[in-house]
């Protein structure tokens, strides 16, 4: 029987274990799990009866004994907060390991039009933060937020223009360190490494993303790059749902359409609330920063008991509890978080295919992902999505909750046939 090797460097991703654990079985790998050990990560090994392989001792690991190793998260060195990722899953790592690979984009954007040229650790007014200077002469400076970025080379000078205030620095090492104003310094990053048509003009190696639409976006580097959206089904018939509304995962007003949730609070009947199952570790939840503010926010607008929370659960506990809701809320449209769900795919979208929950999601992202079917909403008006799902019967319900599992079997078909595909090609 065939071996894989399902590699995760980031603190974070555990989710996707199930689902490739799931989809390489159907092929006829077995698979050994090499990741952080986070709680997350170590609770979701468990659940699936297997023993956690350290990354930290990646090197100690015996590739040679795997026909394939699939890399969960695809970075590069321009990515925010490297050092967290101990060893960096980049090119460098796949092409050390030697095996046939398969390799996760989750950010497209990342790998084309917001590639960096160059990229720095800078400190400013607020610490270190990543620079990165894009081919259009824009830049993106972790911790400034700015309106207007433009930045320029001057005879030996890097120029960056921020809302129209010019910074200027200067070298003395042939680019490796910048100096500015006000004691601002950039120290570049080792060399990027983002040829992703190179790395996979061997034919050994492959590059998947997560949706047709981030396919697309990443081919002009990538030409081969194929898309899946892995997701796992649970086993047994689904619960008896406890509540109507539920939401999954972490609270978030950067990445999340949170100022729908708060509008379609106001629009629940006396007796409706909305659940927010899993997300945040703190005891005491108004202590994340991001809870705590919805938990304000709800409370000057009279709606504290409209909202309620679980708290982390473990990844088998919060999908059971998730199976007990009776309609999925992803909280996400093109406006947040830079629009670039365009290119990116929604954690709610696999979890409500997998376990058979229809949305009420925004009619943009349900209709880029074949999905109109669902209950959808015009652009922030969640409330209206919450009253027309009041108003389904019985029988509405069990043909919504039916065509949600002919869409998981259609993609479920999707992802087993192109997986199928890579394999033959990269194994040959």
């Amino acid at each position: 029987m065939p071996s894989c090797l399902l590699i995760e460097c980031c603190p974070y991703h555990w989710e996707i274990f199930p689902a490739w654990v799931s989809l390489l079985g159907e092929s006829g790998f077995t698979v050994d799990i090499a990741c952080p050990d986070t709680p997350g990560h170590l609770e979701t090994v468990a659940m699936l009866g297997k023993q956690r392989l350290p990354i930290e001792r990646l090197w100690d690991i015996p590739f040679h004994r795997y026909d394939l190793v699939v890399l969960g998260t695809l970075m590069h060195e321009g990515y925010n907060d490297v050092d967290k990722f101990q060893p960096l899953p980049g090119l460098d790592l796949i092409n050390r390991i030697g095996c046939p690979s398969i390799s996760m984009v989750h950010e497209p954007l990342q790998w084309n039009l917001r590639c960096p040229e160059a990229t720095y650790d800078g400190r400013h007014s607020k610490g270190w933060g990543t620079l990165n200077l894009f081919r259009d002469h824009t830049f993106y400076w972790q911790g400034r937020r700015r309106r207007r970025r433009q930045w320029s080379r001057e005879g030996n000078h890097l120029v960056l223009w921020e809302d129209g205030r010019r910074l200027t620095f200067f070298s003395t090492d042939r680019g490796t360190t910048w100096r500015g104003p006000s004691g601002m310094t950039l120290r570049r990053r080792t060399a990027l490494r983002t040829d992703l048509k190179r790395h996979t003009r061997s034919g050994r190696h492959a590059i998947v993303t997560l949706s047709r639409q981030a396919a697309e976006h990443i081919r002009p580097r990538c030409p081969d790059a194929a898309w899946i959206m892995p997701f796992a089904k649970p086993d047994g018939p689904p619960p008896v749902p406890r509540d109507t509304f539920v939401f999954a995962g972490s609270i978030d007003y950067g990445r999340k359409a949170i100022g729908s949730l708060l509008s379609a609070c106001a629009a629940l009947a006396p007796d409706e609330s909305v659940f927010i199952v899993g997300g945040s570790r703190y005891a005491n939840l108004a202590d994340d920063p991001n809870v705590g503010r919805l938990m304000r926010d709800l409370a000057d607008c009279g709606l504290a008991d409209k909202v309620r929370f679980s708290g982390y659960l473990p990844y088998g506990e919060f999908l059971e509890r998730l199976r007990q809701g009776r309609f999925l809320l992803p909280l996400v449209d093109d406006r947040v978080f830079g629009g670039d769900y365009k290119v990116r795919t929604p954690a709610a979208v696999p979890l409500s295919l997998g376990l058979g929950i229809p949305m009420i999601v925004n009619e943009a992202i349900a209709r880029r992902f074949g999905l109109d079917f669902m209950v959808c909403y015009q652009g922030d008006d969640l409330a209206s999505g919450l009253t027309e799902a009041r108003t389904l019967d019985d029988a509405a319900q069990a043909s919504l909750r039916e065509r949600t599992r002919q869409a998981a079997d259609r993609l479920q078909a999707h992802n087993r046939d192109t997986i199928a595909g890579i394999l033959r090609r990269i194994l040959a």
